[in-house]
């Protein structure tokens, strides 16, 4: 038993001449270790990615074996879309001014080059070793969400941006919907195999497909939840009339579409709420509160929760009234970094009364702690995470609307940047601005407009316009079609999970430089060249029969 466990996880390797040879057995079984830590190191630890592909350098140039992992007709299309990645960031770091901030970047994307170099000229996974890796990988982010419930349980003013410790919660986010699509093709798997779903298993891995979504509410991940929505959909599109059970058929689109309509409702509710004015914002404005104080009203038409938020202020009754309840000044900035005056603002507007003395008395103890740790909404406290999720947006929205405000907002602020960007790319739209410039161009064009952004560098947030501002249309032109041509080598519409990672990644793009960390690096590399390894899908069954 022990022995067939061994076999199918660590398979003998033959020599050229086909003779079972113990070196390449151990240096296999070496990188299959090895890249399992690496799979599982991309959720919980940036220094463990740094070290693992060390390590697999190391046994990959030690293992030797060059004249099969180079020989003519061994080459993986995929490694030669990558090379040609390389080279152009190698090629437009030759015009470029700030040669520093290039070589920069090109040691930092480092991962693109070393994973396809290191997996695609390495004997393919099986089917068991590639699974034990999926499976890893979905443990690991399963304790890694566990670890960051505890951060929040036990540290109450934590922010949803630091809830995981271990990367940046957005590419965290990422792994998230890789792990859930693991686990949707186990249950499609498993259901193929039996001839259907057995409630021992799909019971428990469905409730963790729902504590995954529930995560992805809880760090505020809009573009992960974006992503899982359209996943579902192309691989209804593209897989669902190959399932041969029209039972199954009719059950996954049942479920696609409830999960769509039951998320427009909500949504659509969640705005009516936002937006349903309260009668205070309705009835004609007083002009005195109830202790003869003038009322300052600013008729902006500024929002939040059905109430006007700067009607009906009265600040020399909230000066007094706050004196009373907290020793914190109201210009105090709190932990959020805004001050506790405007968040005392929204909170009792969100409550829909009035900023004066009366409205004072309606706040709990527990209201005046929240104010004091800057939370500006009691449904920041009390609402579900989807209606916070929804709330933020819309306040960001609403901010931008009235007072053009995109500082601190993450949507609004994405595209500011995303125009931004474009206009770098239009002042060299063939070639771009260079490997070692993006950087200064970007900056240079934020200062030029007066952006609200341009106190400190910032990431353009879309590798796409990342890559025209950069590469110009030639450069990115290579760089698509290279990994167009290499997909097409590969049959990547034949391979399921690949093409519902290529989902992940591509929609990721949109919304961030994923490229521009080493998590970005790892995550949108290693299970590429796992899932297009070997390039012919019909030869991945009988991979385990040739390294026996």
């Amino acid at each position: 038993m022990t022995t067939d466990w061994l076999i199918r996880f660590f398979p003998p390797v033959t020599d050229a001449s086909g003779r079972f040879s113990m070196r390449l057995s151990l240096h296999h079984a070496l990188y299959f270790m090895l890249l399992v830590l690496l799979v599982c190191a991309q959720s919980v630890s940036n220094y463990m990615m740094s070290a693992l592909e060390i390590l697999l350098a190391v046994n990959w140039a030690l293992e030797w074996d060059m004249r099969r992992k180079f020989a003519r007709g061994n080459w993986h299309p995929l490694l030669v879309a990558f090379l040609v990645l390389a080279l152009v960031h190698l090629v437009w770091l030759i015009p470029s001014e700030n040669i520093a901030y290039g070589l920069q970047d090109l040691f930092g994307k480092l991962p693109l080059l070393a994973i396809p170099l290191i997996v695609l000229t390495s004997r393919p996974l099986t089917r068991p070793q590639l699974s034990l890796a999926m499976a890893c990988f979905v443990f690991t982010v399963f304790v890694a969400t566990l670890i960051g419930h505890v951060r929040q349980a036990t540290m109450p003013q934590l922010a949803y941006r630091d809830i995981i410790p271990f990367i940046s919660h957005i590419r965290f986010a990422l792994n998230v919907c890789l792990a859930m699509i693991f686990l949707a093709a186990f249950l499609l798997v498993h259901a193929r195999r039996h001839g259907r779903l057995q409630a021992a298993v799909a019971v428990p891995v469905g409730l963790l497909m729902v504590y995954f979504v529930h995560f992805l509410l809880l760090i505020h991940s809009y573009t992960a939840l974006i992503i899982l929505f359209v996943v579902a959909l192309v691989m209804l599109l593209a897989y669902g009339r190959h399932i041969e059970n029209r039972r199954w058929q009719h059950l996954l689109v049942t479920l696609f579409l409830t999960a769509l309509v039951a998320a427009v409702i909500v949504v659509a509710v969640c705005v009516r709420d936002y937006y349903k004015l309260v009668p205070l914002a309705r009835q004609p404005l007083a002009t005195a509160t109830v202790n003869g104080n003038p009322y300052q009203h600013k008729q902006n038409g500024f929002v939040e929760n059905g109430n006007l938020v700067e009607n009906y202020v009265c600040d020399v009754e909230l000066a007094r009234e706050w004196a009373k309840r907290s020793e914190l000044p109201l210009a105090t900035v709190t932990s959020n970094g805004y001050a506790v005056y405007p968040t005392l603002l929204r909170y009792l507007n969100a409550l829909g009364t009035t900023k004066d003395s009366v409205g004072m008395q309606l706040l709990t103890d527990e209201d005046v702690r929240a104010i004091e740790q800057g939370i500006a909404n009691p449904v920041y406290l009390h609402g579900s995470k989807l209606r916070v999720m929804l709330y933020v947006m819309l306040y960001e929205y609403e901010s931008y609307r009235v007072f053009g405000a995109v500082k601190n907002f993450s949507v609004l602020q994405r595209l500011e940047l995303w125009r931004n960007t474009w206009q770098v790319f239009l002042h060299s739209p063939l070639f771009g601005c260079g490997t070692g410039d993006i950087g200064d161009c970007c900056q240079t064009e934020l200062t030029r407009r007066h952006s609200p952004l341009a106190d400190h560098p910032r990431n353009p947030h879309n590798q796409y316009l990342t890559s025209l501002a950069t590469f110009g249309l030639v450069g990115t032109a290579l760089i698509v079609l290279a990994f167009v041509w290499a997909l097409r080598r590969i049959r990547w519409w034949r391979r399921p999970l690949l093409v519902a990672y290529l989902v992940v990644v591509l929609i990721s793009f949109i919304s961030e430089n994923t490229l521009s960390t080493l998590a970005g690096c790892v995550f949108s590399t290693t299970f590429f060249c796992l899932l297009s390894h070997p390039p012919n899908p019909e030869d991945f069954d009988e991979s385990a029969e040739r390294q026996t």
